[in-house]
């Protein structure tokens, strides 16, 4: 941010500089024929050199949620173009904390004494976020608290994300992404997990940890699916493990999908 603010601040020397000589009659031209080419050029040239330098560092938030006898939660993750991951490891006395290149908001309510957390980025300088020096700088890490039960909402735009669910107990998981790059690892002793994927022009791949049993159902346009055929039997439109139904483990996945790539191992 220190290089992006000493550009904007010397740009806005030398306008000032530009006016305040036409205002002692140094100058003997129209001063705005030359202030806004020179924005207009300088930015330019801005954007090109900063496009060489790889993406510049953002401001990261550290958000930290007790976890006060929660046992069961709400979590959206509204999230646009960026890196994202998630897994388990928080501390046990947290509901889930992480880091947030960028910068986070957090909205909470309660419904029925249980939260509903959305984590967005933050409003905060969103200008600068958006311009092409700090592209692929907005990275989240988060971890969650083990033992609460969660239902987690992925909304991802153009993004990278690394979703590990081994070790967290996940009941529904909704995942809505654009032209992204997705690998989920599903729960491994959860029970049941009900999972539903909306996707454009994606990649996405699930990983069913072993000993868990699946039943998937795809509605494709024009996606590219690759599932695991000699672990998940296809009858159908459905693929479904043998002995699903009565698996202690069980993975329930809805997939309406576009353009892209589905893999499922």
């Amino acid at each position: 941010m220190k290089r992006q603010s000493l550009f904007w601040g010397s740009l806005f020397i030398f306008a000032g500089a530009l006016l305040l000589l036409d205002n002692l009659g140094f100058l003997h031209v129209n001063i705005w024929n030359l202030v806004w080419p020179s924005f207009i050029i300088a930015a330019g040239i801005w954007t090109l050199w900063t496009a060489t330098q790889g993406p510049e560092a953002l401001d990261i938030d550290k958000l930290n949620l007790p976890l006060d006898g929660t046992k069961q939660g709400n979590l959206t993750f509204s999230f646009g173009a960026g890196q994202i991951k998630v897994a388990g490891g928080a501390d046990p006395n947290d509901l889930l904390n992480g880091s947030f290149a960028g910068g986070v908001e957090e909205k909470r309510r309660e419904k029925n004494g249980i939260p509903n957390i959305q984590l967005k980025p933050s409003t905060e300088g969103i200008f600068y976020t958006i311009m092409p020096w700090t592209w692929g700088a907005r990275e989240w890490d988060i971890v969650l608290n083990k033992e609460t039960q969660w239902a987690l909402n992925f909304e991802m735009g153009a993004s990278d994300a690394q979703i590990n669910l081994t070790d967290l107990q996940v009941s529904d998981l909704n995942v809505e992404t654009g032209a992204s790059n997705t690998e989920i690892t599903l729960p491994a002793n959860a029970g049941h997990t009900h999972v539903d994927l909306s996707g454009g022009a994606a990649s996405i791949r699930f990983d069913i940890p072993e000993g868990v049993a699946a039943r998937i159902h795809v509605d494709s346009g024009l996606a590219s699916i690759d599932i695991d055929r000699e672990r998940f039997t296809r009858v159908g439109d459905v693929y479904k493990s043998e002995g699903y139904e009565t698996a202690s483990n069980q993975v329930d996945i809805n997939a309406d999908f576009g353009a892209g790539s589905l893999i499922i191992r």
